[in-house]
């Protein structure tokens, strides 16, 4: 394992942490609050992270054991609504959460650095290698961390 790979593992695992801490889990009214129509509450935001650290630790092993392999998109909105996280237990999502943060951290920690380039073809981005894979959740992660934040902070007060 690369430097790289060491500083993806770790800040896959304080995504985590970061986004347990964020959450209001005390405040049911909060976490569960959808600024807008169409939009996602808290708990959500929290129920697509586990999503998105399971879909792509998952895109991860296919490309780094099988050739060039296809890597479905799927549809995240109607995931987390068919996975109803707006009745999630908000212990039980963050649970999952870190062990998701995991579980792509200790995959990440585990490929080769030789195999970081290696590639499979996404249905809607085309060729994505494992680096992009990881790139593409570290990325994302502030976006929707800022997401969480702002669906709790448009709840009326009570």
């Amino acid at each position: 394992m690369d430097a790289e790979q060491t500083q993806w593992a770790a800040q896959l695992r304080e995504t985590a942490a970061t986004f347990a801490q964020a959450l209001r889990a005390d405040d049911d009214r909060v976490i569960r609050h959808r600024p807008a129509v169409g939009e996602w509450s808290a708990i959500e935001v929290m129920g697509h992270m586990v999503d998105k650290m399971r879909f792509w630790s998952g895109r991860v092993e296919r490309i780094w054991h099988e050739e060039r392999p296809s890597l479905p998109g799927y549809d995240q909105d109607a995931w987390v609504r068919d996975q109803a996280y707006q009745r999630g237990d908000p212990a039980d999502l963050t649970a999952r959460l870190r062990q998701g943060s995991e579980h792509f951290a200790s995959l990440i920690a585990a490929v080769p650095s030789s195999a970081l380039e290696r590639a499979g073809i996404h249905a809607e981005f085309g060729p994505m290698t494992i680096r992009q894979c990881v790139q593409a959740v570290l990325e994302s992660a502030p976006g929707h961390l800022a997401q969480l934040r702002a669906a709790q902070a448009a709840a009326p007060a009570s």
